[in-house]
């Protein structure tokens, strides 16, 4: 299959473009850096027009939208930016003729809630990041229907893995307690879907595999892990001794626990997370020790 990948050196991007690559696909990745062993265009989506041709010849039987530009930037300014983007793009998808596309929203989207959150729960914006995301999915999915391209909407849940940003809960605890210091949590009670990036990637694979008329599709790992969990395990892996009498969220924290009723991506493409939470953690230790020589 021919596809054609934005975000390909992010930080899901490279697990995406890997998984393909092995699958034996042919690629196109729009960066800005050469990439090498893939084929890729230079250029951003700020300049669709410079690189639009060559995307016109390469003849994509599907596109993976990935790219958001300025995280962790989750302003106003930021959001409508990337939301034109995205826009524009699939417009100029469409109009070469590409078949199928899929971008990749957040859990974010469905706002405050509690327990398994299935594809059809209601989705409430409460911020202009998780507003420009859901505008990007309904009038993407216009421009698509407009034009008989099929469109599929992703919500990822909390990805983790090799290549996270070092700001980033997992990565943070990580590096906290190889140096020795005990990690600064406001919310350890919290309890969150804590998906690894390789799943991801392999989530995403078979959605492009697929390749559905429309759909929506939950990508998280099914359970949820509290953040306490996660430092225990990370302590564990370390041998760093653990309180497990610290304070419990700090007042005003909200009490959070929901996860990802993935039950329609299992029963559409059979795909389903491979690494559990301490396999997963295990796996970002490697890759954080590695990538530190």
């Amino acid at each position: 299959m021919r596809i054609f990948v934005t975000g390909g050196t992010g930080f899901i991007g490279r697990h995406v473009v890997k998984v393909l690559k092995d699958r034996g696909d042919t690629l196109l990745v729009l960066s800005r850096q050469p990439m090498a062993d893939v084929n890729f265009v230079p250029g951003d989506l700020s300049d669709i027009a410079n690189w639009k041709g060559e995307a016109e010849r390469f003849q994509p039987d599907a596109a993976i939208h990935l790219a958001w530009e300025g995280l962790p930037n989750y302003d106003a300014r930021t959001s409508v930016r990337n939301l034109n983007y995205g826009l524009n793009l699939i417009t100029m998808l469409a109009e070469i003729g590409c078949k199928s596309v899929i971008c990749t929203g957040s859990c974010w989207e469905y706002g405050q809630q509690s327990g398994k959150v299935s594809e059809d729960t209601a989705v409430k914006p409460h911020n202009a990041f998780t507003a420009a995301k859901n505008a990007l999915h309904w009038v993407g999915r216009e421009i698509a229907d407009e034009h008989g391209m099929n469109f599929t909407w992703t919500r990822l849940f909390y990805v983790y893995g090799s290549g996270q940003r070092k700001s980033s809960l997992i990565p943070y605890i990580i590096d906290s307690v190889k140096t020795g210091k005990k990690p600064e949590l406001k919310t350890p009670l919290a309890r969150n879907d804590f998906i690894y990036v390789e799943d991801v990637a392999g989530a995403i694979s078979a959605i492009v595999k697929k390749l559905p008329e429309y759909a929506v599709y939950n990508i998280g790992s099914g359970s949820s892990t509290s953040v306490r969990q996660i430092v225990e395990t990370v302590c564990d892996k370390f041998g760093f001794p653990y309180d497990s009498s610290e304070p419990n969220n700090l007042t005003g924290s909200p009490a959070v626990d929901f996860w990802a009723d993935i039950s329609r991506i299992k029963s559409d493409t059979s795909w389903q997370p491979e690494a559990g939470i301490k396999e997963g953690i295990q796996k970002t230790i490697e890759s954080y020790l590695n990538s530190k020589g």
